[in-house]
């Protein structure tokens, strides 16, 4: 089995990520992803320095933060105009921010370094199982005459395909998968003059209504052009009713909560085609490894965007990976143990999903909820935490990825967990 490749199922940032890792390290990597060809689409991503520290890794940084936009804060205000969030990236280190960016900018990155280090890119792939042996994991797929069909044989598995992944249910591990009932949603404008303030901006009515802004930058193809993403919070259940009541009547609900500030972005919407509906689902696996098999990112641990961690963790993921394979290359495949390589990773992340994980779904509900009393308690508790140092740490040190526990913020990694570079590096 000396020379066996690994393979890669999912070509979205974790699996891309960890393929340009992989390869750095000397491994041959076949990256199977099912869609026909790979576009630069997708939704606006708030990049965390725990994320920024990984592109620092990666060597894509700098082509990352000069077509992102760099965003100083979050802000948010009840309808009221009562302030309910400002957490500052500056209270977590001087010059620190997040970086709004088109998903799309963060794929053609990825995917090109991927393919500059020679990574096999194989798209209209659909892995319908695999098997493992001693040795190897096998992957098949369904031919087109119902027989299955070999795609080879492999030294080990990375699992990347994300929240709805097939495959990670033929793991030999306990896992939960809960859609969340709330979705968004969102639509990539080009930036109002009058809205350009580096901040993701959000409104709130209670825990029912919400209506964000976050600057996203521009992409390879229109760097001319500055974007913002606009998101609104929507059960999933009231979507089909949100499309007959029309977008007028949608508008009138925006302005009543947000104001002047959403009219330059209401103007230019006049299709309801142009908001895209985005699902999200919390996935718990009781660990992330299956002998030869691992599932990371959103394939292994899906939450709620309320953190802004998704990519971030998918990035993180990737780095974790490459350090519990140290600079093991072809070579050395032969009588690697693979299943105390992936269980050496997953006690690496335990800590920091563990945390993420629990925070996020205590805190979904206080945003996206019918709970009159959870807004209560939500703009009581988040009031107490920005008029005491200990609560703007805490809340920073959550929001930039670098926390390990609720006691703790898990300094010793913070060169994994969080960049700390300054604002210059953007400029």
């Amino acid at each position: 089995m000396n020379g066996l490749p690994i393979a890669i199922v999912g070509a979205g940032t974790a699996g891309l990520a960890s393929a340009i890792f992989l390869a750095r390290q000397g491994y041959a990597v076949r990256l199977l992803e099912r869609v026909e060809q790979l576009q630069p689409v997708g939704a606006g991503i708030l990049l965390q320095p725990s994320g920024l520290a990984v592109l620092q890794r990666l060597g894509l940084l700098a082509e990352c933060t000069a077509l992102g936009a760099p965003v100083s804060r979050l802000y948010g205000t009840s309808c009221q105009g009562r302030v309910i969030l400002d957490t500052r990236y500056h209270d977590w280190q001087p010059g620190s921010f997040g970086l709004g960016i088109h998903r799309g900018v963060l794929m053609t990155a990825l995917l090109n370094a991927a393919q500059r280090l020679g990574v096999q890119v194989e798209t209209g792939v659909s892995v319908s199982r695999f098997e493992q042996a001693s040795g190897h994991v096998r992957l098949l797929r369904q031919g087109e005459d119902g027989n299955e069909q070999s795609l080879g044989d492999f030294a080990a598995l990375i699992l990347a395909d994300g929240t709805r992944s097939t495959l990670r249910a033929q793991m030999q591990v306990r896992q939960w998968s809960r859609p969340y009932p709330w979705g968004a949603l969102w639509s990539m404008l080009p930036t109002s003059p009058a809205t350009e303030s580096g901040e993701l901006r959000q409104w709130y009515r209670g825990c029912r209504e919400m209506f964000g802004l976050m600057p996203t930058g521009c992409t390879h193809q229109a760097r001319e052009t500055s974007l913002t993403s606009l998101f609104w919070s929507l059960p999933l259940s009231e979507h089909d009713a949100w499309r007959k009541s029309g977008l007028e009547a949608w508008k009138t609900r925006v302005r009543n909560l947000a104001g002047e500030a959403s009219e330059a972005y209401l103007q230019q919407i006049d299709d309801p085609a142009q908001l895209t509906l985005a699902a999200y689902a919390d996935v718990r696996m009781q660990r992330w490894n299956d002998g030869r098999v691992l599932a990371i990112g959103d394939c292994a641990h899906a939450m709620s965007p309320q953190l802004g961690q998704g990519a971030n963790m998918a990035l993180v993921d990737a780095a974790a990976l490459a350090d519990a394979l140290g600079n093991a290359g072809d070579e050395q495949q032969h009588g690697l143990d693979w299943n105390a390589i992936f269980t050496r990773y997953g006690d690496a992340r335990r800590d920091h999903l563990r945390y993420y994980r629990q925070a996020s779904r205590l805190l979904t509900p206080l945003f996206q909820s019918n709970s009159n009393t959870l807004a209560v308690l939500r703009d009581i508790a988040l009031m107490l935490a920005r008029h005491n140092s200990f609560g703007r740490q805490h809340a920073v040190s959550t929001l930039v990825g670098a926390r390990g526990g609720w006691l703790w913020s898990g300094a010793q990694k913070r060169e994994l967990h969080a960049w700390t570079g300054e604002r210059e590096a953007w400029e």
